[in-house]
């Protein structure tokens, strides 16, 4: 089970060529990738995201990426022929205008597209190989930081899960007082409503009897021990499990919400609430695992 939060860094010289790839994940419902490379390497970005997406399932990653070299000695390439026409319309103004424009070194630098940045295919694939190493490296960093937050969003849900046990072990000692104040809860209402109205007693004992079926509390609580029981089974699997066990941990507080309906004794009641909390705890924390 692992954390959707995580953090590595790594930095690494391969063949002269010196690579940083720093990468941040948060929780999301989905998996959004954002990366911030430099220009030069932007075909990077498509070629790198099948790598991450066969890695990693849900969340929100930032992966930061810096590479230097002695590659960058040759990367500045000027555009003769159009610093030729820029030089040339230069001389044109000056003429027309009768002043002289003393175009010097830094003007020159200043005009957008004369120098241009580019890579040859050779050197863009050493790279990329290097980079790949590096990258491949930073996953798996990545995934052993989330794998220990795993394990300690693990632990929180283990300890929540008992207390949660340990309710409903309590609230089933109840279930037969429950069934009762049920019971003389109805009785007393016919009593006050239909004092004067001759009906069937046998009639009204099989209604009661099936009424306080309806209101036993047991069936929920068997319900949430199977779904807990799942969720303990899914918490100890490598898989991305954070959606199921979001609706596992739902589907319990739905549970306990019909248990609230049905409850007519304080002790019962107070329990209801205790379990609530539990579950608002736990469907907190899910969020944070894949």
């Amino acid at each position: 089970m692992k954390s959707m939060t995580g953090y590595s860094k790594i930095n690494k010289n391969i063949n002269d060529v010196f690579y940083t790839v720093e990468m941040k994940g948060v929780n999301h419902k989905y998996l959004n990738i954002s990366f911030f490379l430099p220009y030069l390497f932007s075909s990077f970005e498509a070629r790198s995201l099948p790598i991450v997406q066969s890695e990693i399932k849900r969340g929100s990653i930032s992966i930061k990426i810096d590479i230097r070299g002695n590659f960058e000695s040759s990367l500045v390439i000027p555009d003769l022929e159009l610093a030729k026409s820029y030089f040339k319309a230069f001389k044109e103004i000056e003429r027309e205008i009768g002043v002289e424009l003393r175009l010097d070194l830094g003007q020159l630098l200043e005009i957008k597209d004369i120098f241009k940045m580019s890579l040859d295919i050779q050197t863009e694939d050493k790279i990329w190989e290097g980079f790949q190493t590096v990258l491949t490296e930073a996953i798996e960093n990545y995934n052993k930081s989330r794998e220990a937050e795993g394990e300690k969003l693990k632990k929180y849900l283990e300890d929540q899960m008992v207390s949660l046990d340990e309710i409903m072990k309590k609230m089933n000692t109840y279930e037969s007082q429950n069934r009762e104040k049920y019971k003389e809860m109805i009785l007393q209402s016919l009593k006050d409503n239909f004092s004067e109205i001759q009906m069937d007693p046998q009639r009204i004992e099989q209604e009661v009897i099936m009424t306080i079926q309806r209101a036993d509390i047991g069936e929920e609580i068997s319900r949430i021990f199977v779904h807990m029981s799942r969720a303990r089974e899914l918490m100890g699997s490598k898989a991305d499990v954070g959606s199921e066990l979001d609706f596992i941990f739902q589907e319990i507080g739905r549970e306990i919400n019909t248990l609230s309906a049905k409850s007519k004794i304080p002790e019962v009641l107070s329990l209801v609430v205790e379990s609530k909390t539990i579950v608002k705890k736990l469907r907190e924390q899910v969020q944070n695992i894949e």
